[in-house]
């Protein structure tokens, strides 16, 4: 998740009543190292201020961890009412639709772990470099492609938000265009490997853009 990304959220939610919001299901959450180390600004900018109002957070991912509350797959049957007994006000869904084979499937078992009239928050990549998790289908949508996923919910906040570049990796760390530039005369030495070094040179002038998307269930 970006920093521009989780304050975008914390904005489109900043006006919601907090009943509304808690316990708020966050689907793909991954560890507290990831979200206060790591990616500090999802902690910072986006759930301590909702816990500040009194959100519930329930972090929910495949793996078992320290700041994991349910070590789920809500694809399965056993993960989906694990998490469905949660009772969730609102669910938060970022960046997961590009990593499944059939986004529509978990988008549906998602809204169905909402209660009626609930939020859901999507994020998605509209566009980024190919990043395995452990796949990366290419699935790049529009606000609109997001919310046909999501059968009689209603879009009450939408943007392709600008979320830098790779520029910015090399700002902080130059050194990693070094990797790219000598692999470029090798290509024979595996070509798999020398397209996914080569298409970092390309996001150097292309911006990374994510479609933020907030539904309202059907009540």
């Amino acid at each position: 998740m970006f920093a521009r990304e989780a304050a975008w959220i914390a904005e489109a939610l900043a006006d919601v009543d907090t009943p509304s919001l808690s316990p708020l299901l966050n689907v793909g959450a991954s560890t507290r190292t990831f979200r206060t180390e790591e990616q500090p600004w999802i902690q910072q900018a986006l759930i301590a201020p909702l816990e500040a109002r009194g959100v519930r957070f329930v972090h929910l991912d495949l793996k078992e961890a320290d700041g994991v509350d349910i070590a789920a797959d809500i694809l399965s049957d056993d993960g989906f009412q694990r998490a469905k007994a949660v009772g969730g006000r609102a669910l938060l869904l970022c960046n997961i639709l590009e990593h499944v084979l059939d986004p529509g499937v978990l988008a549906r078992r998602a809204m169905a772990l909402v209660e009626p009239g609930g939020l859901i928050v999507v994020t998605v990549p509209r566009s980024y470099p190919y990043h395995r998790d452990p796949i990366d289908t290419l699935f790049r949508p529009t606000p609109d492609e997001v919310a046909a996923l999501f059968p009689g919910a209603t879009i009450v906040k939408a943007e392709i938000l600008p979320c830098g570049s790779y520029r910015d990796n090399v700002r902080a760390r130059p050194w990693i265009l070094l990797r790219p530039v000598l692999r470029f005369p090798f290509p024979f030495l595996g070509w798999e490997k020398w397209k996914r070094s080569m298409g970092k040179l390309y996001w150097l002038f292309r911006p990374y853009l994510t479609t933020c998307v907030v539904l309202k269930t059907p009540a």
